[in-house]
C-alpha cells in the first residue's frame, strides 16, 4: 500500500470496529474515489457486497472484516495481481512477488510469448513460481488460502437488435462510465488526442460530461496523429500539448545504465516494448498525472470495432492464432522452441477464458478474445504502471461497458461504422474533423475504405501468419539503444540467458531484440535456480 509516485495519499481506512478497505489501483465507487471512497466500499462488503454496477476502474480491493483478509480485483482483470504458488507473497508488484519467491525457474512458454507478442498470457508468467491472480476468483486468507468465485463469468453472444437499439445501450453506458471521473476529478483530468477513433470518442463523452481535460498528442511533427490532433485543437480550440519523444537529446554510452536503471522497476520488468529506450516514457507519464490529475487511456476502444479484421465466420482457434499472434519467425530460435507446442499452448489459454472446450470459436467467442484475451493481458501491465504513478482509468475495457459492446453484430464494428456513429451522435463538431483512416467520422465509412478492409478481412489465416516473416527478413537499422555500444553497458552482451533461447545473430526485429535484452537483463539480475542458463 505504498503511496503513488505522482501523489502521496494513501488509500486505506479502518473503521472503529478494526475492519479495514484498501484499494490500490484506482475505483471510482458510488461517485468517490480514492480515501472518499473506502468508507462506501467497507459498508457494503460489511453488508452483503460491492454494487457492480457502481464501481468503474482497474483496481484490486483488499477487506479484512472480522478478522478474515480477502483481496479481489475488477473484473476484467486488467489491473494485474502476482503470488507464488505457496501465496507467501501476494503483490501488485511483479518484481516484488519474484523477489520474495526462491530459486526461480524460468518458463520456457511465457519467455517466447513476451517476445513474440510482447506479453505473457494466461495465469503463468515469466517464472513457474509466480503466477497471475484470477480475475474472476476472490481470495480469502484465513486458516487457510480460498478461493472462490467472485464475478459472472461473461458469456459471448449477439444481439441482431437494430442498430439505433445497439446505439442507445451502449451510449447510455458510457454516458454513465463517464460521469463517474466527471464527478470524481472534474477537468483535472488527462487524456490524447489523435487521427483514431477512440481519443474523439473519449473527448467527446468528457465535454457532453462537463469536462474540459488536458491533452496531448505523441509523436514527430509530420506524424499524421500530430497533424490531425493540431488540426482539431486548432479549430475547436482547445489548448493541446505537443511532445516528440524521439527528438530527446541523445544519452552518453557511460550514463546508459544509469538511464534505463529505473525502467525495470517502473515497468514490472518486462514492459511490452521492453526496457531499452531514451528515457522520456516515465517523465511523460509523471507529467499526466501532476497534481493528482486522472490520466484516461483510450485503449479498448476497438471492442466497438473488427479488431482482428476476421470475416463473419467461425474460425479454428489456430486460425485466430496464425491471423493475429504469428509475428514470429521460428527459425529465429533455438531448439528450445517447438512451434507446435507453443501455439497449442496460447490455444489452451484462449479457450480458458471462453471457457470452452471446442477448438472452433464462434465469431461472437472470437470477438470476445479481444477484451478478455487480448486487453487483459497485453494491457494489464501499462494499467499497473500508470496507476503507480497516478490516478489511471481505461474505460472501454470496463465491466460496466464490455458486455453490451460484445452483443454488436459484427456488420456494424467493420470499417468503424459503429464507433463513428457513437461519436457523431455525441458531438457532431468532433465527428466531422478528418481521421488518420482518410475521411472524417460525421460520415458512414465510404466505399474505398470499406473495399480496403474486405481485402484484409478476406486475406486467410494461413498467408497472415507469414507476412511478419517475409516484413523481417533483414535486420532493419536499430535505434542507438540497441546498439552493442549501448547494450554492453547494462548487460554481457554474450546473452548467456537468451541464448539458449534464441539464435541472437538470426533476430531481424527490433521490438523483439528489444523484449530479448530485458529478459537478459531481468534473469541476469534475479535468483535463479542453478542450471537456469544452460
Amino acid at each position: 500500500m505504498f503511496p503513488r509516485i505522482g501523489v502521496p495519499a494513501r488509500s486505506v481506512f479502518e473503521d472503529g470496529s478494526g475492519d479495514f478497505c484498501a484499494v490500490t489501483g484506482t475505483a471510482i465507487y458510488r461517485g468517490a474515489t480514492g480515501a472518499a471512497a473506502l468508507p462506501r466500499l467497507l459498508a457494503d462488503l460489511k453488508a452483503g457486497g460491492i454494487d457492480r454496477s457502481e464501481i468503474f476502474g482497474q483496481f484490486a480491493i483488499l477487506a479484512s472484516i472480522g478478522g478474515t483478509l480477502t483481496l479481489q480485483t475488477d473484473a476484467l482483470g486488467t489491473f494485474p495481481v502476482w503470488y507464488n504458488l505457496d501465496r507467501t507473497a501476494v503483490s501488485s508488484s511483479f518484481l516484488a512477488t519474484v523477489r520474495a519467491t526462491s530459486p526461480l525457474n524460468p518458463d520456457p512458454q511465457s519467455i517466447y510469448e513476451y517476445v513474440f507478442q510482447g506479453a505473457t498470457y494466461g495465469d503463468r508468467t515469466l517464472f513457474r513460481e509466480v503466477q497471475l491472480h484470477r480475475c474472476r476468483k476472490k481470495v480469502t486468507f484465513a486458516a487457510d488460502v480460498q478461493v472462490d468465485d467472485c464475478h459472472p463469468p461473461l458469456t459471448p453472444g449477439i444481439d441482431r437488435a437494430p442498430l439505433a437499439e445497439h446505439l442507445e445501450r451502449n451510449l447510455a453506458n458510457l454516458r454513465r462510465y463517464y460521469a463517474a471521473p466527471a464527478s470524481a476529478f472534474g477537468d483535472n483530468i488527462d487524456t490524447a488526442l489523435s487521427g483514431g477513433y477512440d481519443s474523439r470518442l473519449t473527448l467527446a463523452l468528457l465535454r457532453e460530461a462537463g469536462v474540459a481535460p488536458s491533452l496531448h498528442v505523441y509523436g514527430r511533427d509530420e506524424d499524421a496523429d500530430v497533424r490531425i490532433a493540431k488540426a482539431i485543437a486548432a479549430a475547436e480550440g482547445f489548448s493541446l500539448e505537443h511532445v516528440d519523444k524521439s527528438a530527446a537529446a541523445p544519452v552518453d554510452p557511460d550514463a546508459f545504465a544509469e538511464t534505463i536503471a529505473r525502467n525495470p522497476q517502473m515497468f514490472h520488468g518486462h514492459p511490452p516494448d521492453g526496457i531499452f529506450d531514451n528515457g522520456p516514457d516515465i517523465e511523460t507519464r509523471l507529467d499526466r498525472c501532476r497534481g493528482g490529475r486522472v490520466a484516461l487511456n483510450g485503449g479498448g476502444g476497438e471492442v466497438f470495432r473488427n479488431f482482428f479484421y476476421l470475416p463473419n465466420r467461425s474460425f479454428h482457434v489456430r486460425e485466430l492464432l496464425w491471423s493475429f499472434y504469428g509475428a514470429y519467425d521460428p527459425d529465429w530460435c533455438t531448439g528450445a522452441f517447438d512451434e507446435r507446442v507453443y501455439l497449442a499452448n496460447m490455444a489452451r489459454k484462449i479457450k480458458g477464458v471462453l471457457e470452452t472446450e471446442s477448438d472452433r470459436l464462434s465469431r461472437a467467442e472470437i470477438e470476445a478474445v479481444y477484451p478478455l484475451f487480448r486487453c487483459r493481458y497485453w494491457m494489464g501491465k501499462n494499467n499497473s504502471v500508470n496507476n503507480r504513478l497516478g490516478p489511471a482509468l481505461t474505460p472501454f475495457i470496463d465491466a460496466n461497458v464490455v458486455p453490451d459492446a460484445l452483443k454488436l453484430p459484427l456488420r456494424y464494428k467493420n470499417s468503424g461504422l459503429f464507433e463513428a456513429r457513437m461519436i457523431r451522435e455525441i458531438s457532431p463538431s468532433l465527428a466531422k474533423h478528418m481521421s488518420d483512416y482518410g475521411h472524417g467520422f460525421d460520415i458512414d465509412p465510404p466505399l474505398a475504405r470499406r473495399l480496403h478492409d474486405a481485402m484484409v478481412y478476406l486475406r486467410p489465416p494461413r498467408l497472415r501468419r507469414l507476412s511478419f516473416r517475409i516484413k523481417n527478413r533483414n535486420l532493419p537499422d536499430l535505434p542507438y539503444w540497441l546498439t552493442p555500444d549501448y547494450i554492453g553497458k547494462a548487460i554481457d552482451p554474450e546473452t548467456p540467458f537468451m541464448r539458449r533461447f534464441f539464435g541472437m545473430d538470426r533476430v531481424h526485429n527490433a521490438d523483439h531484440l528489444n523484449r530479448i535484452y530485458t529478459l537478459e537483463y531481468l534473469f541476469q539480475r534475479a535468483d535463479l535456480s542453478e542450471g537456469a542458463a544452460e
